[in-house]
Protein backbone atom coordinates (compact mmCIF):
# COMPACT_ATOMS: atom_id res chain seq x y z
CA UNK A 1 0.00 0.00 0.00
CA UNK A 2 2.53 2.44 0.69
CA UNK A 3 4.91 1.89 -2.56
CA UNK A 4 1.33 2.00 -4.40
CA UNK A 5 0.40 5.39 -2.68
CA UNK A 6 4.19 7.05 -3.69
CA UNK A 7 3.22 6.15 -7.33
CA UNK A 8 -0.49 7.19 -7.33
CA UNK A 9 -2.00 10.36 -7.11
CA UNK A 10 -5.60 11.98 -7.86
CA UNK A 11 -7.88 9.76 -9.51
CA UNK A 12 -5.49 6.53 -9.50
CA UNK A 13 -5.20 7.09 -6.21
CA UNK A 14 -8.70 6.93 -5.08
CA UNK A 15 -9.27 4.22 -7.01
CA UNK A 16 -6.54 1.94 -5.68
CA UNK A 17 -8.30 2.33 -2.26
CA UNK A 18 -11.88 1.88 -3.38
CA UNK A 19 -10.16 -1.57 -4.94
CA UNK A 20 -8.70 -2.41 -1.53
CA UNK A 21 -11.64 -1.52 0.42
CA UNK A 22 -14.17 -3.64 -1.46
CA UNK A 23 -11.70 -6.62 -1.52
CA UNK A 24 -13.00 -7.47 2.24
CA UNK A 25 -16.51 -7.06 1.36
CA UNK A 26 -16.22 -9.57 -1.76
CA UNK A 27 -14.79 -11.67 0.68
CA UNK A 28 -17.38 -11.34 3.63
CA UNK A 29 -19.95 -11.87 0.43
CA UNK A 30 -18.34 -14.95 -0.72
CA UNK A 31 -19.95 -17.33 -2.02
CA UNK A 32 -22.60 -15.68 -4.41
CA UNK A 33 -22.75 -18.60 -6.71
CA UNK A 34 -22.40 -22.17 -7.47
CA UNK A 35 -18.72 -23.90 -6.33
CA UNK A 36 -16.76 -26.66 -8.22
CA UNK A 37 -14.67 -29.50 -6.57
CA UNK A 38 -12.57 -31.14 -9.06
CA UNK A 39 -11.21 -34.52 -9.03
CA UNK A 40 -8.67 -36.02 -11.34
CA UNK A 41 -10.14 -39.42 -11.30
CA UNK A 42 -13.01 -41.07 -12.46
CA UNK A 43 -16.29 -41.61 -9.98
CA UNK A 44 -16.25 -43.72 -7.66
CA UNK A 45 -12.89 -43.57 -5.71
CA UNK A 46 -11.61 -42.43 -2.49
CA UNK A 47 -10.90 -39.26 -3.76
CA UNK A 48 -14.16 -38.54 -5.52
CA UNK A 49 -16.48 -39.84 -2.84
CA UNK A 50 -14.58 -37.81 -0.09
CA UNK A 51 -15.60 -34.67 -2.62
CA UNK A 52 -19.03 -35.79 -2.88
CA UNK A 53 -19.27 -36.00 0.61
CA UNK A 54 -17.70 -32.51 1.62
CA UNK A 55 -19.72 -30.92 -0.62
CA UNK A 56 -22.67 -31.66 0.24
CA UNK A 57 -22.08 -30.87 3.74
CA UNK A 58 -20.59 -27.56 2.80
CA UNK A 59 -23.82 -26.54 0.74
CA UNK A 60 -26.38 -25.65 3.56
CA UNK A 61 -23.29 -23.29 5.75
CA UNK A 62 -21.94 -22.15 2.38
CA UNK A 63 -25.64 -21.27 1.32
CA UNK A 64 -24.70 -21.92 -2.42
CA UNK A 65 -24.65 -25.53 -4.44
CA UNK A 66 -21.01 -27.60 -3.84
CA UNK A 67 -20.62 -29.58 -7.45
CA UNK A 68 -18.29 -32.31 -8.04
CA UNK A 69 -16.30 -32.90 -11.77
CA UNK A 70 -14.56 -35.37 -12.40
CA UNK A 71 -11.40 -34.51 -14.67
CA UNK A 72 -9.76 -37.84 -15.26
CA UNK A 73 -6.78 -38.77 -17.71
CA UNK A 74 -2.99 -37.96 -18.12
CA UNK A 75 -2.05 -39.52 -14.66
CA UNK A 76 -4.42 -37.24 -13.11
CA UNK A 77 -2.57 -34.17 -14.72
CA UNK A 78 -5.56 -33.05 -16.73
CA UNK A 79 -7.60 -32.36 -13.26
CA UNK A 80 -4.73 -30.86 -11.90
CA UNK A 81 -4.11 -28.42 -15.21
CA UNK A 82 -8.03 -27.70 -14.80
CA UNK A 83 -7.78 -26.75 -11.44
CA UNK A 84 -3.79 -24.73 -11.73
CA UNK A 85 -6.18 -23.04 -14.92
CA UNK A 86 -9.00 -21.56 -12.94
CA UNK A 87 -10.05 -18.45 -11.97
CA UNK A 88 -8.43 -17.37 -8.33
CA UNK A 89 -11.56 -16.83 -6.55
CA UNK A 90 -12.76 -19.14 -4.48
CA UNK A 91 -14.95 -20.92 -6.66
CA UNK A 92 -12.70 -23.64 -7.90
CA UNK A 93 -11.13 -26.70 -5.26
CA UNK A 94 -9.35 -29.75 -6.52
CA UNK A 95 -9.35 -33.06 -4.16
CA UNK A 96 -6.17 -34.48 -5.15
CA UNK A 97 -4.01 -37.31 -2.57
CA UNK A 98 -0.58 -37.77 -1.82
CA UNK A 99 0.12 -39.06 -5.65
CA UNK A 100 -1.51 -36.44 -7.47
CA UNK A 101 0.10 -33.36 -4.98
CA UNK A 102 3.35 -35.35 -4.62
CA UNK A 103 4.58 -38.03 -6.02
CA UNK A 104 3.26 -37.67 -8.89
CA UNK A 105 4.73 -33.96 -9.54
CA UNK A 106 7.89 -35.39 -8.36
CA UNK A 107 8.35 -37.94 -10.59
CA UNK A 108 6.73 -36.04 -13.55
CA UNK A 109 7.33 -32.07 -12.75
CA UNK A 110 4.54 -30.52 -14.44
CA UNK A 111 5.23 -27.50 -16.24
CA UNK A 112 2.48 -25.53 -15.95
CA UNK A 113 2.41 -25.45 -12.45
CA UNK A 114 4.00 -26.15 -9.41
CA UNK A 115 1.63 -27.68 -7.19
CA UNK A 116 3.75 -26.48 -3.72
CA UNK A 117 3.36 -22.43 -4.58
CA UNK A 118 0.00 -22.64 -7.33
CA UNK A 119 -2.68 -24.50 -4.82
CA UNK A 120 -2.99 -23.65 -0.83
CA UNK A 121 -3.89 -26.58 0.94
CA UNK A 122 -7.36 -25.83 2.49
CA UNK A 123 -7.88 -29.17 4.61
CA UNK A 124 -6.30 -33.25 4.78
CA UNK A 125 -9.44 -34.59 4.96
CA UNK A 126 -8.78 -38.30 5.61
CA UNK A 127 -5.95 -40.19 5.66
CA UNK A 128 -6.00 -43.78 4.67
CA UNK A 129 -4.40 -47.36 5.39
CA UNK A 130 -4.67 -48.74 1.53
CA UNK A 131 -5.53 -51.89 1.21
CA UNK A 132 -3.87 -55.08 0.11
CA UNK A 133 -6.97 -57.27 -1.87
CA UNK A 134 -7.11 -60.47 -3.84
CA UNK A 135 -10.24 -61.92 -5.43
CA UNK A 136 -12.62 -64.74 -3.25
CA UNK A 137 -11.92 -67.89 -4.47
CA UNK A 138 -8.83 -67.23 -6.75
CA UNK A 139 -5.35 -69.28 -6.09
CA UNK A 140 -4.48 -66.56 -3.37
CA UNK A 141 -5.91 -66.48 0.64
CA UNK A 142 -2.90 -64.85 2.41
CA UNK A 143 -0.28 -62.82 2.52
CA UNK A 144 1.86 -66.15 3.18
CA UNK A 145 0.42 -67.24 -0.55
CA UNK A 146 0.67 -64.11 -1.95
CA UNK A 147 4.51 -63.46 -1.21
CA UNK A 148 5.16 -67.45 -1.98
CA UNK A 149 3.81 -67.32 -5.75
CA UNK A 150 5.48 -63.40 -6.58
CA UNK A 151 8.37 -65.47 -5.59
CA UNK A 152 8.05 -68.28 -6.95
CA UNK A 153 6.42 -67.29 -10.17
CA UNK A 154 8.82 -63.69 -11.21
CA UNK A 155 7.20 -61.61 -13.79
CA UNK A 156 3.39 -63.07 -13.85
CA UNK A 157 1.68 -62.15 -11.16
CA UNK A 158 0.03 -58.38 -12.01
CA UNK A 159 -1.78 -55.56 -10.29
CA UNK A 160 -3.44 -52.14 -11.29
CA UNK A 161 -3.45 -49.03 -10.11
CA UNK A 162 -4.54 -45.54 -11.44
CA UNK A 163 -0.79 -45.08 -13.36
CA UNK A 164 2.63 -43.74 -12.00
CA UNK A 165 3.32 -42.48 -8.63
CA UNK A 166 -0.72 -43.35 -7.50
CA UNK A 167 -0.53 -44.58 -3.69
CA UNK A 168 -1.65 -48.02 -5.46
CA UNK A 169 1.51 -48.21 -7.45
CA UNK A 170 3.90 -46.83 -4.83
CA UNK A 171 2.73 -49.27 -2.48
CA UNK A 172 3.71 -52.21 -4.93
CA UNK A 173 7.16 -50.61 -5.92
CA UNK A 174 8.33 -50.33 -1.77
CA UNK A 175 6.52 -53.94 -1.44
CA UNK A 176 8.50 -55.11 -4.42
CA UNK A 177 11.79 -53.43 -2.99
CA UNK A 178 11.07 -54.64 0.67
CA UNK A 179 10.21 -58.67 -0.11
CA UNK A 180 12.08 -58.63 -3.93
CA UNK A 181 8.98 -60.04 -5.77
CA UNK A 182 8.56 -58.94 -9.35
CA UNK A 183 5.28 -57.94 -10.45
CA UNK A 184 3.50 -56.49 -13.83
CA UNK A 185 2.13 -53.30 -13.44
CA UNK A 186 -1.47 -52.26 -15.76
CA UNK A 187 -1.81 -48.43 -15.64
CA UNK A 188 -5.94 -47.85 -15.20
CA UNK A 189 -7.99 -44.24 -15.40
CA UNK A 190 -9.35 -44.76 -11.91
CA UNK A 191 -9.26 -47.68 -9.07
CA UNK A 192 -12.53 -48.31 -9.55
CA UNK A 193 -11.98 -50.13 -12.80
CA UNK A 194 -9.42 -51.73 -11.60
CA UNK A 195 -10.92 -53.41 -9.12
CA UNK A 196 -13.87 -54.84 -11.17
CA UNK A 197 -11.00 -56.50 -13.59
CA UNK A 198 -10.24 -57.87 -9.93
CA UNK A 199 -13.10 -58.79 -9.31
CA UNK A 200 -13.36 -61.10 -13.06
CA UNK A 201 -10.17 -62.28 -12.61
CA UNK A 202 -8.18 -59.98 -15.06
CA UNK A 203 -5.97 -59.09 -12.01
CA UNK A 204 -4.15 -60.55 -9.28
CA UNK A 205 -3.85 -58.30 -6.65
CA UNK A 206 -3.84 -54.62 -5.67
CA UNK A 207 -3.66 -52.06 -2.93
CA UNK A 208 -6.59 -50.16 -2.87
CA UNK A 209 -8.04 -47.34 -0.60
CA UNK A 210 -10.47 -48.93 1.90
CA UNK A 211 -12.99 -46.22 0.39
CA UNK A 212 -12.61 -47.78 -2.82
CA UNK A 213 -12.83 -51.75 -1.70
CA UNK A 214 -14.26 -52.07 1.67
CA UNK A 215 -17.88 -53.18 -0.02
CA UNK A 216 -16.14 -55.70 -1.60
CA UNK A 217 -14.59 -56.90 1.03
CA UNK A 218 -17.59 -57.21 3.36
CA UNK A 219 -19.35 -58.69 0.72
CA UNK A 220 -17.28 -61.50 0.55
CA UNK A 221 -15.35 -60.48 -2.89
CA UNK A 222 -12.40 -59.38 -2.40
CA UNK A 223 -10.10 -60.36 0.82
CA UNK A 224 -8.16 -57.70 2.12
CA UNK A 225 -4.48 -59.82 3.35
CA UNK A 226 -3.26 -56.71 4.83
CA UNK A 227 -2.94 -53.22 5.51
CA UNK A 228 -0.37 -51.09 4.55
CA UNK A 229 0.02 -48.61 7.33
CA UNK A 230 2.60 -49.89 9.86
CA UNK A 231 0.05 -49.24 12.42
CA UNK A 232 -4.12 -50.84 12.70
CA UNK A 233 -6.06 -48.24 11.35
CA UNK A 234 -8.69 -46.70 12.95
CA UNK A 235 -11.23 -47.59 10.49
CA UNK A 236 -10.47 -50.54 9.75
CA UNK A 237 -8.85 -52.13 13.02
CA UNK A 238 -9.99 -56.03 11.88
CA UNK A 239 -7.22 -55.95 9.27
CA UNK A 240 -3.51 -56.48 10.37
CA UNK A 241 -0.45 -54.24 8.81
CA UNK A 242 1.85 -55.74 6.69
CA UNK A 243 4.52 -55.59 8.89
CA UNK A 244 2.86 -57.99 11.05
CA UNK A 245 2.50 -60.39 8.03
CA UNK A 246 5.86 -61.16 6.89
CA UNK A 247 6.64 -57.38 5.61
CA UNK A 248 8.62 -56.24 8.75
CA UNK A 249 8.82 -52.03 8.79
CA UNK A 250 6.62 -52.11 5.82
CA UNK A 251 4.66 -48.63 5.95
CA UNK A 252 2.31 -46.37 3.48
CA UNK A 253 -0.02 -44.33 4.81
CA UNK A 254 -2.28 -42.27 1.76
CA UNK A 255 -3.39 -38.75 2.55
CA UNK A 256 -5.69 -37.05 0.68
CA UNK A 257 -6.04 -32.85 0.43
CA UNK A 258 -8.37 -30.62 -0.57
CA UNK A 259 -7.20 -27.28 -2.43
CA UNK A 260 -7.35 -24.62 -4.20
CA UNK A 261 -5.16 -21.63 -5.87
CA UNK A 262 -2.81 -20.07 -4.35
CA UNK A 263 -3.91 -16.07 -5.17
CA UNK A 264 -6.66 -16.57 -4.13
CA UNK A 265 -7.84 -13.70 -1.79
CA UNK A 266 -6.61 -14.81 1.70
CA UNK A 267 -10.11 -14.01 2.97
CA UNK A 268 -11.58 -16.66 0.89
CA UNK A 269 -9.07 -19.10 2.24
CA UNK A 270 -9.57 -18.69 5.46
CA UNK A 271 -13.51 -18.58 5.33
CA UNK A 272 -13.23 -21.77 3.30
CA UNK A 273 -10.87 -23.38 6.09
CA UNK A 274 -13.39 -22.39 8.36
CA UNK A 275 -16.40 -24.07 6.84
CA UNK A 276 -14.29 -27.35 6.55
CA UNK A 277 -12.90 -27.22 9.56
CA UNK A 278 -16.40 -27.25 11.32
CA UNK A 279 -17.41 -29.75 8.66
CA UNK A 280 -14.75 -32.12 9.37
CA UNK A 281 -15.38 -31.62 13.30
CA UNK A 282 -18.60 -32.76 13.21
CA UNK A 283 -20.16 -36.27 14.57
CA UNK A 284 -21.95 -36.72 11.23
CA UNK A 285 -18.56 -36.95 9.15
CA UNK A 286 -16.59 -38.64 11.47
CA UNK A 287 -19.19 -41.39 11.73
CA UNK A 288 -18.98 -41.50 7.32
CA UNK A 289 -15.20 -41.71 7.52
CA UNK A 290 -16.14 -44.70 9.95
CA UNK A 291 -18.37 -46.08 7.32
CA UNK A 292 -15.76 -46.34 4.80
CA UNK A 293 -12.72 -47.27 6.94
CA UNK A 294 -10.91 -43.88 6.61
CA UNK A 295 -8.91 -42.32 9.48
CA UNK A 296 -8.95 -38.52 10.47
CA UNK A 297 -7.36 -35.73 8.77
CA UNK A 298 -6.37 -32.57 9.27
CA UNK A 299 -8.96 -30.28 9.76
CA UNK A 300 -6.81 -26.81 10.59
CA UNK A 301 -6.25 -25.66 7.39
CA UNK A 302 -2.27 -23.54 8.40
CA UNK A 303 -1.51 -27.16 9.95
CA UNK A 304 -2.52 -29.09 6.75
CA UNK A 305 -0.71 -26.33 4.67
CA UNK A 306 2.44 -27.23 6.73
CA UNK A 307 1.96 -31.26 6.16
CA UNK A 308 1.82 -31.20 2.63
CA UNK A 309 4.53 -28.83 2.13
CA UNK A 310 6.56 -31.01 4.11
CA UNK A 311 5.73 -34.22 1.92
CA UNK A 312 5.92 -32.44 -1.33
CA UNK A 313 9.65 -32.42 -0.16
CA UNK A 314 9.79 -36.03 1.40
CA UNK A 315 8.73 -37.02 -1.79
CA UNK A 316 10.45 -35.57 -3.80
CA UNK A 317 13.53 -36.87 -2.06
CA UNK A 318 11.81 -40.38 -2.17
CA UNK A 319 11.62 -40.17 -6.09
CA UNK A 320 15.07 -39.02 -6.49
CA UNK A 321 16.86 -41.40 -4.21
CA UNK A 322 15.20 -44.67 -5.45
CA UNK A 323 15.59 -43.43 -8.94
CA UNK A 324 11.48 -43.50 -9.83
CA UNK A 325 11.21 -42.45 -13.35
CA UNK A 326 7.53 -42.40 -15.59
CA UNK A 327 6.47 -44.97 -17.51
Amino acid sequence: MTKLSRRSFGIGLTSAGLALAARPAFAQAYPTRLIRIFVPFTAGGSSDTLARIMGEALQGPLGQPVIVENRPGGNSTVGMLAAAGAAPDGYTMIQGHIGTHAITPAITPPTAYDVGKTFATVAVPATSSNLLVVRVGGPIDSMKTFLEMAKAKPGTLNYGSPGVGSPSHISVLQLAAQTGINVVHVAYRGNSAAITDMLNGTLDFMFASPAECIEQVRAGKLKALGASAAERSAGAPDIAPLAELGVPGFNFRTWHVLSMRADTPPEIIAKMRGEIAKVMAGEAYRKRLAELSLDPGIGDGVEAEKYVQSEIEHWRKFVKDNGIQPG
